[in-house]
């Protein structure tokens, strides 16, 4: 057995599926591309999905012993990348909340700055457009958390890239507050 392929195996059966990439992208020269290219892909599904990622590796060690190709192999794999792609889409839905569910915790509490710690610690917060951004960056500005305010400005500037009266008024906010800070 050819030298990265062997200590690839060991490092896939050994849970150490990064290691394992690793070894195997470095056995293109040993191997066909193809079968390089599925056990590649076979470690970045198994980071989410070992126990099926685990099975097929098996399977694949049967199918090359048989001399059969890689069809049936690459059509499960495609089966799993989707299930992965499920699965990183739903745990990233129930770590994150929007800024409407985030207002609603915040009437619910009464408190922007415990709400914002609280969330921040363990969720994502999505902003789906520009006014929720703006009243986001607002009310960081009014709970005395300025140095974070002015950071989401400045991801805030990077995507919109507009100036409106909304967007001066947080700028006077930005002045006022580096202008307290200076004396």
């Amino acid at each position: 057995m050819k030298k990265y392929k062997k200590l690839g195996y060991k490092a896939f059966k050994n849970s150490d599926f990064k290691l394992a990439s690793t070894y195997f992208s470095l056995c293109f020269n040993e191997s066909s591309k193809e079968e390089c290219m599925f056990l590649i892909g076979l470690c970045e599904v198994a980071t989410t999905l070992p126990d099926e990622a685990n099975l097929l590796f098996e399977f694949y060690l049967h199918i090359i012993k048989e001399k059969k190709d890689f069809q049936y192999l690459n059509l499960i794999l495609a089966d799993l990348e989707i299930k992965q792609e499920i699965t990183n889409d739903i745990l990233l839905a129930e770590s994150s909340i929007t800024y409407d569910e985030f207002k609603n915790f915040i009437i619910k509490n009464g408190d922007f700055k415990h709400a914002f710690e609280n969330v921040i610690a363990s969720t994502k917060l999505i902003i789906k457009n520009k006014e929720n951004f703006l009243d986001f960056i607002n009310n960081l500005f009014d709970n005395n958390l300025q140095d974070i305010a002015i950071k989401y400005f400045e991801t805030f500037l990077e995507i919109y890239g507009s100036y409106d009266d909304k967007i001066k008024f947080i700028v006077q906010k930005i002045r006022d507050y580096e202008n307290r800070i200076t004396k």
